[in-house]
């Protein structure tokens, strides 16, 4: 047979056409990256302040554990009655702010510093009191 001459001689490698192997890739560390200073600053402010914030968490479970405190907070939840809910939390004695959500099987208790320009950390506290 007389074929031309593209059919057999190969100006390109016909392997040009399939991606290289990952292998062949430099591997990701390699490659030049530049990143800024690490400043602790703002993480050591949220830890210090976290620990403000979980001492409030773990008093307010302590309270709650109360039946009497309990049982108030659960049927003014049941009623609705969201100032009712607030003021219960408020007499407790905790110093950061307590946003608190209920559904009728879950309470939410949201745990935010005193300072609220500076936003740095929150708990969100889920407890279940129903089905």
């Amino acid at each position: 047979m007389n074929y031309p001459p593209s059919y057999y001689t190969y100006l390109y490698s016909p392997y040009d056409r399939y991606p290289i192997p990952a292998a062949y890739y430099p591997v990701y560390w390699v490659w030049n990256r530049d990143y800024p200073q690490v400043d602790t600053k703002v993480l050591s402010h949220s830890v210090a302040t976290s620990q403000t914030l979980l001492r409030d968490a773990a008093l307010l479970v302590q309270k709650l554990a109360d039946p009497a405190i309990a049982g108030q907070l659960m049927s003014n939840a049941q009623k609705g009655n969201q100032k009712e809910v607030d003021r219960i939390i408020h007499t407790l004695g905790i110093e950061s702010i307590i946003l608190t959500k209920f559904t009728p099987s879950v309470v939410h208790f949201t745990i935010d510093p005193r300072v609220p320009d500076k936003q740095c950390c929150e708990i969100v506290l889920s407890l279940k009191w129903g089905k």
